[in-house]
C-alpha cells in the first residue's frame, strides 16, 4: 500500500524503490533524513518499512502542521468530512498563520494536489459533487434524490468507503437507466479517497516516533552514528514552492560541502547519477499517462556498499 498525503510530485508509487536502493547501499543506516518531506510519503513508508529513526522535514508550514496533527492524534475529527466549498478552499490558501485544516484543505482539496492551481471540482460539478458527498458521508436522502437517484439501501453500509463503493458499482451497473454522462464523474470523488489515506497514515505503527521538522534544508541538524539523507527538491522546470523560487545553485553547493551521504531526486544535477528508472508522472492531475525517467544522483560522500547501475 502507497502512503502520503496528496501533494504535487509525490514519491508515494516511487518511495519503497528509493528506499530499497539506498538502504542497500548503506546498510548501517541509523538516522534517515528526508529534507523536503512533502506529502511524506518516503519518510512514512520509512517508518513503516524499516526500524532505523526517521526525520521529516517540510518547509510549508501547512502541510508540516497536517502532518503534526497525523502523528499526534488517533483518528480524525468530525471537520474532515466537512465539504470545503470554493470559497473556503481559497480562505485557507489565503491564511498567513497555519494550521491542520488549511494543510488539509490545500493538500486534499486541490487540483492536481497544487494549491496554486485552485479547486478541485470545476464550477459545472461542484453541485453534483457536494451532493454526492452528502449522501454518502451523511445519508442525506435528500441530496441524492435530487441527483435523480434512488438508493437508500446503501445507508445500511456503515462504513463511508465500502458505501462509495458500492454507489461507484450502481452508478456503473446502472448508466443505461439515468443520465450517464451526468452521473459517470461522482465515481470520482478524490477528496474522500484522500480522507482515507489520512487515516491510513494514522493507523501506522510507531508514527508517533516520526521526528518532523518545519526548517529550510540547510539549518536541519544532522545528528545520528550514520546519518543518510534524502532530498526530493523543487525540479527545474515545473512545480516551486509557494514560498518563492528554489535556489538549485545554493542547494548543490550544501550538498557538495555536507560530510553525511546525500540522495537527490532530479532530472540533472552536478553530482553522480546512481539510479533511473520509469514512472508515470504526479506532477499534474492532467498527465497521468506521461511517462518520465526518475533519476537519483549521489554527493559521494560516505562509503556506500557496491551496487550494479541501475
Amino acid at each position: 500500500m502507497s502512503l502520503g498525503i496528496p501533494y504535487m510530485g509525490s514519491k508515494r508509487k516511487l518511495a519503497p524503490l528509493i528506499l530499497d536502493f539506498i538502504t542497500d547501499r548503506h546498510p548501517d543506516l541509523t538516522d534517515f533524513y528526508d529534507l523536503f518531506g512533502g506529502g511524506g510519503s518516503v519518510s512514512f513508508t520509512a517508518i513503516r518499512d524499516y526500524r532505523f529513526n526517521v526525520h521529516y522535514n517540510e518547509l510549508n508550514p501547512h502541510i508540516y502542521a497536517l502532518v503534526e496533527y497525523l502523528r499526534n492524534n488517533k483518528g480524525l475529527e468530525p471537520k474532515f468530512y466537512e465539504w470545503v466549498t470554493r470559497e473556503e478552499f481559497f480562505k485557507q490558501c489565503a491564511r498567513q498563520d497555519a494550521d491542520w485544516y488549511s494543510g488539509f484543505v490545500m493538500s486534499c482539496w486541490s487540483f492536481g494536489n497544487n494549491s496554486e492551481k485552485g479547486y478541485m471540482y470545476g464550477a459545472h460539478l461542484e453541485d453534483n459533487k457536494r451532493m454526492a458527498h452528502e449522501f454518502l458521508v451523511h445519508g442525506c436522502l435528500d441530496s441524492i434524490a435530487k441527483l435523480g437517484l434512488q438508493i437508500p439501501q446503501l445507508n445500511a453500509i456503515k462504513d463511508l468507503y465500502t458505501r462509495r463503493i458500492a454507489f461507484c458499482d450502481y452508478i456503473d451497473k446502472n448508466q443505461h437507466t439515468i443520465q450517464y454522462s451526468e452521473m459517470v464523474h461522482l465515481t470520482r470523488l478524490q477528496h474522500l479517497a484522500s480522507i482515507q489515506n489520512l487515516q491510513n497514515l494514522q493507523n501506522l505503527q510507531n508514527l508517533q516516533n516520526l521526528q518532523i521538522t518545519n526548517l529550510s534544508y540547510e539549518s536541519v541538524k544532522i545528528v545520528g552514528k550514520n546519518p543518510v539523507i534524502y532530498c526530493d527538491i523543487p525540479y527545474k522546470g515545473t512545480g516551486e514552492y509557494k514560498e518563492g523560487g528554489f535556489n538549485h545553485d545554493r542547494f548543490y553547493e550544501w550538498a557538495q560541502d555536507c560530510p553525511h551521504p546525500v540522495y537527490i531526486s532530479e532530472y540533472a544535477t552536478p553530482f553522480t547519477e546512481v539510479m533511473a528508472f520509469k514512472h508515470r508522472s504526479s506532477l499534474s492531475a492532467t498527465n497521468n499517462k506521461k511517462q518520465t525517467i526518475e533519476k537519483i544522483f549521489w554527493n559521494g560522500k560516505g562509503e556506500p556498499v557496491k551496487t550494479n547501475l541501475f
